[in-house]
């Protein structure tokens, strides 16, 4: 199963099922790794990847994740972060004719959604949450009761060539060489309805092969009713509503190169969009404003358009004599004046990741996977001077860089840094591994409520993963710990949080 897979990624066939990005049985992860060991054809930086070409009914998987006492965890699409038992199912099938495919996986989400501790800090030390809490959607709770969606999933309806597709699809997206965030496009929130346009395969010139994706689409509020006594600072009542429904429109296009003459080398840029479709224009840069300078004086009439738009640049180098990739990804959340902003403060507004993968080939089939990662969002010492305000965030869309109450990016949220170790131990039919992370909960915040460096909320996250296929069975297992310090900033407020996942997937 495993060799089918491979071989159909890197052959690039067309009217491909794909392998939803964040797979539980760990299809992803296999396929990246066999990258360091055998060459990379393709950047692996735009996914879903493709499957096999076979129609079938696909994957039936059931997952149920229990968190003891907060909600914790992210990259998990169509679940929230909850107190209690959550549990996702999804199932589907796959046919095409011709040029024609279609995938349809709809995805079903239980949580029980129990209470938990929230933010409870008052008067000055309130006032700055209350600021990002009117500018974005992230609630801390989903609502007060059980939470139940059931949605499109991972459905897909395409017509495509040899070189590329076009489509309708309600896919999760990750852009990007991160594995445990990305700055603009990941598996965190909800996947949303969007148009797509995108290589299916490497597209070869003289100067080297190219990749790309864009799409445009529509974005959802979390429909989550903010309690206006939460906005209350020495009686004045702060809460400013948000326009309802929250839908807007967002577009954005991914592009990644490899160098003819620097084998294993990719590198990247991405550029969203995104404004209410009560503000949105009818001409073509309104539709598809990619082509627009990136320094402000050369496009006057921007703010008039009342869109809010995010970039990023990445590369990505793997050495398959070394068995190793590093890779980085840096990204801003507002645009530079002019070329000499950009050189006086490229820092400005500035979030970045960067990481590295390495394998230890013991024999065919079997190897240690090493990897490290981290993740900065908080603002730099820039913000001084000038102040951008925290990632996600900004002017005219007061929902934020979001889809139905959760980012489109890095998971860990706005003004959050994250370092991550993780050691897998592959073998043909498992997969074992522990993690250990230091995760810093929105240092923007912090460093605008607090003069004193005791009251950082910061956890210690340590576990254990465990995966086994079974012929047409694979079944997977987590357990996390998160030691968290000062919880919701307050002072010696300490916690331990356990987190369990089990999950089964059927193959057909």
């Amino acid at each position: 199963m495993l060799k089918r897979i491979f071989f159909f990624f890197l052959s690039a066939q067309i009217y491909a099922q794909t392998i939803p990005v964040g797979f539980p049985d760990y299809s992803e992860e296999r396929l990246r790794n066999q990258q360091l060991i055998s060459g990379a054809r393709n950047s692996f930086t735009i996914r879903p990847v493709a499957d096999t070409t076979q129609p079938r009914i696909l994957p039936m998987t059931i997952l149920t994740s229990y968190n003891s006492l907060v909600p914790m965890g992210w990259n998990d699409g169509a679940m929230i972060p909850a107190r209690g038992l959550q549990t996702y199912f999804t199932a589907g099938f796959f046919t095409k004719y011709k040029g024609l495919s279609l995938q349809v996986k709809p995805e079903l989400v239980v949580a029980e959604n129990k209470d938990f501790e929230t933010f409870s800090l008052q008067g000055a030390l309130r006032a700055p949450m209350i600021v990002l809490w009117n500018s974005t959607d992230i609630p801390e709770r989903f609502g007060t009761s059980t939470y139940t969606r059931l949605r499109l999933g991972q459905t897909a309806l395409r017509l495509s060539s040899p070189s590329v597709s076009v489509g309708i699809s309600t896919e999760n997206l990750w852009w990007g060489p991160g594995f445990r965030n990305s700055l603009l496009m990941s598996n965190n929130a909800p996947g949303f309805l969007h148009g797509t346009f995108n290589s299916v395969k490497p597209l070869k010139t003289f100067l080297g092969s190219f990749e790309f994706q864009w799409v445009g689409g529509r974005l959802e509020g979390s429909g989550v009713q903010p309690d206006p006594n939460e906005y209350m600072v020495d009686g004045i009542n702060y809460l400013e509503p948000k326009p309802v429904p929250g839908t807007r429109y967002f577009t954005a296009i991914t592009v990644n190169y490899q160098p003819r003459w620097i084998p294993g080398l990719f590198l990247g840029v991405s550029r969203s969009f995104h404004l209410y479709t009560s503000d949105l224009g009818s001409g073509f840069s309104d539709i598809f404003p990619f082509f627009l300078p990136l320094e402000k004086k050369r496009v006057p009439l921007e703010d008039g358009k009342r869109r809010d738009q995010l970039a990023s640049v990445s590369a990505r180098w793997v050495f398959p004599a070394s068995q190793l990739e590093i890779y980085g990804e840096v990204g801003w959340n507002d645009y530079k004046n002019s070329l000499i902003d950009w050189y006086l403060s490229l820092e400005h507004s500035r979030a970045y990741l960067y990481g590295i993968r390495k394998v230890f080939l013991q024999s065919p089939g079997k190897y240690v996977r090493l990897a490290l990662e981290n993740t900065a969002m908080e603002m730099t010492a820039d913000r001084i001077v000038r102040n951008n305000g925290p990632w996600y965030r900004h002017d005219f869309v007061r929902h934020g860089y979001t889809n139905e109450g959760q980012v489109l990016g890095a998971g860990i949220g706005p003004g959050s840094n994250l370092q991550t170790f993780d050691v897998a131990f592959v073998r043909p039919a498992t997969i074992a591994g522990f993690t250990i992370e230091r995760y810093a909960h929105n240092m923007d915040y912090y460093y605008d409520a607090f003069k004193t460096w005791e009251s950082k909320w910061v956890d210690i996250h340590f576990g254990g993963y465990y995966q086994r296929r079974m012929k047409q069975v694979v079944l997977s297992a987590k357990l996390n710990f998160a030691l968290i310090r000062n919880y919701q900033w307050v002072m010696e407020n300490v916690k331990l949080n356990t987190q369990l996942q089990l999950s089964a997937t059927r193959y057909f």
